[in-house]
C-alpha cells in the first residue's frame, strides 16, 4: 500500500511492517509528519511486532523536536519488539536516527530491540533470532 510520500508493506505471517519513504521528503516536512502518524496508526492497527526501516536517501533535514515528542507519546503503546533499520548511503542520519530511536528505548526502558542491518534479508534473519533470545537479556545492539 502506498500512503502519500511513503510506502508501507505489511508480511501478516512474519508480522513485519517494512516503510520506506520517498528520497524527495524532506524529514523536516509538515507532509513527513504526516506519515509518521500513518505509520503509528499502522502499527497499532496490525499489532506489528517488527518493523523495518528503509529511510532511502532522505531530502535532508533532522528530526524535529515535534516528531520526537510524538515517537515518546506513541512508542510505548506499541506492540513493536524489534526495529531493524536499514543501512541508507547517509551514514550520519542511519546513525542520527538510531540513536534517537536507543535514547527513546533506554529513557522509557522499553522492551524494543534496535539494530542496523545492511538489508531487508539481513533484518528478516535477526528478527527470527530475536526469537531465541531470552526476554531477561538485555538486547539492544
Amino acid at each position: 500500500m502506498e500512503v502519500s510520500l511513503m510506502e508501507l508493506a505489511y508480511d501478516e505471517a512474519r508480522n513485519t511492517l517494512s516503510v520506506k519513504w520517498s528520497d524527495e521528503l524532506s524529514v523536516e516536512s509538515a507532509q513527513f509528519f504526516d506519515t509518521i502518524i500513518k505509520l503509528f496508526a499502522t502499527i497499532r492497527q496490525k499489532q506489528v511486532a517488527n518493523l523495518i526501516i528503509d529511510s532511502g536517501i532522505p531530502a535532508g533535514g533532522l528530526l524535529t523536536e515535534e516528531i520526537i515528542d510524538y515517537f515518546i507519546q506513541q512508542i510505548p503503546d506499541t506492540p513493536l519488539k524489534n526495529i531493524a533499520i536499514l543501512e541508507s548511503p547517509d551514514y550520519l542520519w542511519d546513525n542520527n536516527l538510531y540513536q534517537v530511536i536507543v535514547l527513546l528505548i533506554v529513557t522509557y526502558e522499553l522492551p524494543i530491540t534496535v539494530k542496523m542491518v545492511k538489508n531487508r534479508s539481513a533484518a528478516l534473519e535477526w528478527f527470527t533470532l530475536q526469537l531465541f533470545i531470552e526476554p531477561s537479556e538485555d538486547k539492544r545492539t
